[in-house]
């Protein structure tokens, strides 16, 4: 600790572990690594460890054309904040991989439509998505949490519409009737889902 390593390329017992550790192959692991250090060349040539901010990741193109770009990345940072280094990185990009199971996928996918971290899908957490989910149409562009908000405070989505649906996908995912929606009601929910492993995925 406390030393930053400059070379940059991983020796074959790392690359060995990160192809236990994740779905990918030493050769996939490689090429994630190149497109991680292609988002700050100096930085990571500099130190391979170092870690990349939320904005500097969001300049991956495949990333930000994500309507769920900024949760995905908080839910995967150690920190919770979006910025990463390349561990984070590719534990990110291989849940994303069309290689991860179905139930790695909805793992991650609950965590990332719960927003306020409680545990639970709720009709709060469930607004926000719609909002997610929304903001290509309604702007013709990708937000950011700022402008997101902007729109929402402009009622070009009304707050009625989003509990009126809200309350809706509780009432049909909701098994047990208590007002929210558990990782067992979003399991059984997203497993019937025929394009929810399309609709979950990056390829790099």
């Amino acid at each position: 600790m406390g030393q930053c390593r400059s070379q940059a390329a991983y020796d074959q017992s790392e690359l060995d572990e990160f192809q236990d550790l994740t779905y990918f192959t030493k050769r996939e692991v490689l090429h994630v690594q190149k497109r991680f250090a292609s988002l700050n060349p100096k930085k990571i040539t500099a130190d391979r460890d170092a870690v990349l901010t939320k904005e500097e990741i969001l300049h991956l193109p495949e990333l930000a054309v994500n309507p769920f770009k900024e949760r995905i990345l908080e839910v995967f940072s150690d920190a919770g904040n979006g910025n990463m280094n390349f561990e984070q990185f590719l534990e990110m990009m291989s849940q994303l991989s069309s290689k991860a199971p179905l139930e790695s996928k909805i793992t991650y996918a609950f965590k990332i439509y719960d927003f306020n971290g409680d545990g639970h899908i709720c009709e709060s957490d469930l607004q926000q998505v719609i909002m997610f989910l929304a903001q290509p149409a309604l702007s013709g562009a990708v937000l950011h949490s700022e402008e997101r908000q902007q729109v929402i405070e402009n009622k070009f989505f009304s707050q009625k519409d989003r509990k009126t649906i809200s309350a809706r996908v509780i009432e049909e995912m909701d098994m047990d009737n208590d007002g929210v929606i558990s990782y067992l009601d979003f399991k059984h929910g997203m497993s019937k889902q025929d394009g929810f492993l399309e609709s979950f995925k990056i390829t790099l």
